[in-house]
Order: C-alpha cells, then sequence, then structure tokens
C-alpha cells in the first residue's frame, strides 16, 4: 500500500509540472530606433596648412681644399671662430710658386725685350731693303753689256734677295710676337694664381666649423682641409607633395613655428620637377637665426589653395564602402544615404561636394546605419 502510495503521489507531481510548463517559443522583437548625434553642412571660407617638420642647417657650409700641393706653414683659426669673407686661414710653404712667378715675369720682359728688338731691326730692314732696291734699278738703268756691270747687277741682286729674306724672318718674328706675348703671360698668370693657392682663405663671412690639418700636414688637391658655416642665417629643407608645391613660389613669405617662437622666413628654392625616386619636390626657405641652432626640428605651415564659401562636414560623419564615400542625411527623423566627393581634408573637417549648405547630416557612428533606417533626434 505504501509502495502504491509513492508511485500514485509521484505521477501526480510529473503531471502538475506537465501542466504548468512555460511556453518556450521565441518571439522576435524590433529593436527601437537608434539615437544619433547631428550636425549641419557648414559653408566657409577656408584655406588648408600643410604642416611639414625637417632640421634647420646653415645657410651656406663649405669643405674647402688646397688647389695645389704643399706642406702646411701656417694655421690661422681654429674651429668656432668667425671669419670675415677673404681672411686667410690655412696656408702651405709658398718658396716654389714664388720662384715661378719671378721665372715667369722674367721670361715675359725678355721677349717683350726681344719683340721691341725685333721691331727696331724691321724698321731698318725696310729702309735698306729700299735703298738696295734702288741700287739695283740703277744698275740695271745703266745697262747690263759690260762683264762689269753684269757683276755689279747680280752682286746688287743678291743682296736685295738677303735683305728681303731677313725682313720676312723679322716680320714673321713681329707678327707671331702676340701669340708669345700670351703664351708667357698665360704662364705668368698660372703661377700667380698658384702662388695665390698657397693661401686658404673664406669664401665667405662665417664660422669655422673643424680644421682637418695641421702645421707640418702635405695636403694634395681634393684633400678636406677646413670646413667653415654661415650661421647667421638657417635654412629648412624640406621635401613636398606637388600639390603643396604648386601653391608655393618664390620669396613667399612662410610661417615658421619651433619649440621656442613662431617666425616668418622666405622662400628661396623651390624644385619645379619632382624627384624621380621619392615624386617630392625640394623646397628651401631661409630664416634668421636669433635664438635658433642647426639641427633644431623646425615646422614650415605651408598654404594651400583657397576655397571660398567650401561646404565641410566633419571627418566623423563620412562613410567609406566599396571606394565610395557617403554620408546620412537626416530626413523625416530617417537616415538617407547620399553619395558625396571628398575634396580636401584639413585638421578634422572634410572639404566636400555633393550635398547642399545647411543639411542636416549623422555626424558620427556612421557604419552601424542603413539607408532609410529610423533614427531619433536627441
Amino acid at each position: 500500500m505504501r509502495i502504491l502510495f509513492i508511485s500514485a503521489f509521484s505521477l501526480l507531481i510529473v503531471a502538475a509540472l506537465f501542466w504548468t510548463k512555460p511556453n518556450t517559443r521565441a518571439e522576435l522583437q524590433s529593436l527601437p530606433p537608434p539615437t544619433v548625434n547631428i550636425d549641419f553642412v557648414g559653408q566657409i571660407d577656408i584655406q588648408p596648412i600643410t604642416e611639414v617638420t625637417g632640421k634647420l642647417q646653415p645657410a651656406r657650409k663649405a669643405r674647402l681644399h688646397f688647389q695645389v700641393s704643399g706642406q702646411i706653414d701656417r694655421r690661422f683659426v681654429e674651429a668656432g671662430q668667425y671669419v670675415e669673407e677673404n681672411d686667410e686661414m690655412l696656408s702651405i710653404e709658398s718658396g716654389d710658386f714664388v720662384d715661378a712667378v719671378e721665372e715667369s715675369a722674367a721670361i715675359l720682359k725678355t721677349e717683350r725685350a726681344a719683340i721691341e728688338r725685333d721691331s727696331r731691326l724691321l724698321e731698318l730692314m725696310q729702309l735698306e731693303r729700299e735703298l738696295q732696291e734702288q741700287e739695283v734699278a740703277r744698275i740695271k738703268k745703266l745697262g747690263r753689256d759690260s762683264l762689269a756691270s753684269k757683276s755689279n747687277y747680280d752682286q746688287a741682286l743678291q743682296a736685295l734677295y738677303r735683305q728681303q729674306s731677313e725682313e720676312a724672318r723679322f716680320k714673321h718674328s713681329v707678327d707671331s710676337a702676340r701669340s708669345r706675348l700670351m703664351i708667357e703671360q698665360a704662364h705668368l698668370n698660372k703661377a700667380e694664381r698658384n702662388l695665390k693657392r698657397a693661401q686658404l682663405t673664406a669664401p665667405f663671412s662665417g664660422t669655422v666649423n673643424d680644421v682637418y690639418v695641421e702645421v707640418g700636414d702635405y695636403v694634395s688637391p681634393g684633400q678636406a682641409a677646413l670646413e667653415i658655416v654661415q650661421i647667421d642665417k638657417l635654412d629648412l629643407n624640406l621635401e613636398i607633395t606637388g600639390s603643396s608645391a604648386a601653391q608655393l613660389q618664390l620669396g613667399q613669405n612662410i610661417k615658421i613655428v619651433t619649440n621656442n617662437d613662431e617666425r616668418e622666413g622666405q622662400i628661396i628654392a623651390l624644385a619645379v620637377a619632382p624627384d624621380p625616386e621619392t615624386n617630392t619636390h625640394t623646397l628651401k626657405i631661409r630664416l634668421p637665426s636669433d635664438g635658433l641652432f642647426a639641427g633644431q626640428l623646425a615646422v614650415a605651415q605651408l598654404p594651400g589653395r583657397f576655397y571660398k564659401a567650401a561646404n565641410v562636414i566633419p571627418i566623423s560623419a563620412i562613410l567609406y564602402e566599396d571606394g565610395q564615400s557617403y554620408v546620412f542625411e537626416v530626413i523625416n527623423d530617417r537616415a538617407v544615404k547620399r553619395t558625396v566627393k571628398l575634396i580636401e581634408r584639413y585638421k578634422n573637417v572634410q572639404i566636400i561636394a555633393g550635398i547642399e549648405s545647411g543639411q542636416t547630416i549623422v555626424s558620427k557612428d556612421v557604419s552601424s546605419l542603413a539607408d532609410g533606417q529610423a533614427v531619433i533626434i536627441p
């Protein structure tokens, strides 16, 4: 009886559980419209600024060397010393160069004296030749019937030929004198230049950056001897894109920002054709060095194209899909997908075309929206 009672009670419990079980069938619930942030398509005058960073370098820098060989005999400067243009900085022993100048000068002087002598002799030869021609004509006029007359005529004619030959020789010497003088003058000029090359002078006013030789060192042409830099002005050398280069011109003032201050520099060089490897244009901006130093970082603010009444939107409002750009315009509480053309980006705004100014758009989180989707504007 007890077992039957337990069994009957268990069946009652099972039946009660089966009768009261919940309905497990799922029902789809529609999501509420998302709440979106909105903005308006603005219209402003704008000129994008491109910031390019580079290092300041000396306006001029030259690594100098002697053009002749020799031994250093004097050193007038040290690194860090300021020199004026044409100041002597190094020299090599110049005895051989002095001798070469004196030798060339003496040869030139001798050649000039010889030319003066030959010119005078030519004048005398011309006078003698004229007299001899008269003598030949006189004897010829007297006749050549006698043997004596014939002999005198032959002798006079021979003398005339000799005089004409000497005259031609001296005339050639005088005529070629100009060329000989030019040759000897060129030798003297070269010797004087070599004497001058025995001194290394400053090509411009600046500061000696380094000296690579000591007194007693033997130097050869092409061997670096000294480096000089001009640091009263500094250059900012940059590589920029073609679109930036197209908006710039020589002589244009550019704002330069450093950790010290802001100041203006001037464009002194701008490559027209791009580098074939980097496809960039070289830009050089020069500025005063007051308070600045070579190697310091500086930022150039390059003005771009000026846009008048340009339509702009926040960068976060743009949706990129399949190579196209879109925005969601809010119309009657729905997000309508619009294709737009991106013109140029500047900071956190985008210049666009394809939608009118003043239109309401979703300003961010656009990747989760669908075309025509209902939205809530807070």
